[in-house]
């Protein structure tokens, strides 16, 4: 899952969705993105000098 940058400076959040699923925001040095979550496990968010680097997707397994 990569970050998409929102196409313009007026955000419709309803739209930035395909339906139902959860998604991040990120607004990091004057810019705004964002990117679907995965429907289970670990999402981590990486800064760097008040920045966000990277983020990192671990999905895991599930255990029942």
């Amino acid at each position: 899952m990569r970050l998409q940058a929102i196409p313009s400076k007026i955000i419709d959040i309803e739209t930035l969705g395909t339906g139902k699923e959860s998604i991040v925001l990120v607004f990091s040095n004057g810019i705004l993105k964002y990117t679907q979550l995965p429907p289970h496990g670990e999402t981590k968010i990486v800064t760097h000098n008040n920045i966000v680097t990277r983020l990192l997707f671990n999905e895991g397994e599930l255990f029942e």
